[in-house]
């Protein structure tokens, strides 16, 4: 829980009821040391002084769920020293503000609430995380990988940063046929993807059995290097009934010091080629970043 005030005796009052329901509480004296501590600790409630020095606390509320990924699912409560403005109240919580109460506070209702608002908030938490992943596979879905790459593009064209990007599917082959597989197969692939990335690297499902990997501060050298090595295992791992798994992908990659990389592009360019390289004999190509920052224009 965060908690908002540079007066100690309220803060203390706060943080003793919060201690009582086991919550782990940080303290911010100030509305932009909140700023801060509210996208770090990525608290469950936030509670706050109706008065700052450095800002109105309805403005502070407003503020933090307009950086939170929840927005107003993240709940603030206000809380007034002087006696509570019915105005001041109802302008409050028609902002997006959770409650706006008195101080003192009756203990008992003021943890209810404590408990009741946060367990809202990580009910909210799972439904977002949820709704992120591709269930099936465990990789982000599209929305997720969509949300993920805008994030990338924020640091890689501020910090000219190298990123790649894969676009990768894996054909079933026996004889001289071959077919995509069944969307079945995907969450093997998805394993393979993931037993070959890196920490740091961003996995996806774009389609039945189609992914994006991004792999951030990987320039042209290591991208090419990690398409390599996942050709190698998605080769070679055996399928039974004389079946066999041959990569397709699709890769580009930046080094940082040349045209600033737009992954959302990147995204885009290598799945669309991915697409266009089914039933064709060459398996693996890669795309002028140059080229693919104009199609992102």
């Amino acid at each position: 829980m965060l908690i908002v005030s540079e007066q100690e005796w309220l803060a203390r009052s706060i943080e003793t009821v919060a201690a009582e329901q086991g919550m782990v509480t940080v303290r911010a004296w100030a509305g932009r040391d909140a700023l801060t501590l509210g996208l770090e600790a990525a608290a469950d409630v936030v509670v706050s002084d109706t008065r700052l020095a450095d800002i109105a606390g309805v403005d502070l509320a407003r503020a933090l769920q307009a950086t939170s990924e929840l927005g107003v699912a993240l709940p603030v409560v206000l809380i007034s020293t002087d006696d509570v403005d019915r105005n001041a109240m109802v302008s409050a919580l028609e902002a997006g503000v959770w409650d706006y109460l008195g101080f003192p506070f009756d203990g008992a209702a003021f943890a209810a609430r404590l408990r009741t608002f946060s367990a809202a908030k990580r009910r909210a938490d799972r439904f977002r995380d949820e709704s992120l992943l591709d269930q099936p596979t465990g990789v982000y879905s599209l929305r997720g990988l969509t949300r993920r790459a805008r994030e990338l593009g924020a640091g890689t064209q501020r910090l000219r940063t190298p990123i790649g990007c894969v676009a990768v599917a894996a054909d079933l082959v026996q004889g001289n046929e071959q077919r995509e597989p069944a969307p079945s197969e995907a969450a093997l692939l998805a394993d393979l993807l993931r037993s070959t990335a890196r920490a740091g690297d961003v996995v996806g499902r774009t389609g039945s059995a189609e992914f994006v990997v991004f792999t951030p501060g990987s320039g042209p050298e290591g991208t090419a290097a990690y398409v390599h090595r996942l050709e190698s295992v998605v080769n070679s791992t055996p399928r039974g009934g004389g079946q066999a798994w041959s990569l397709r992908a699709v890769w580009c990659a930046a080094d940082g010091d040349e045209v600033a990389a737009d992954p959302m592009a990147m995204l885009s360019a290598t799945s669309g080629e991915l697409r266009r390289l089914r039933g064709r004999a060459e398996r693996i190509i890669a795309l002028d970043v140059p080229a693919v920052a104009r199609r992102g224009n």
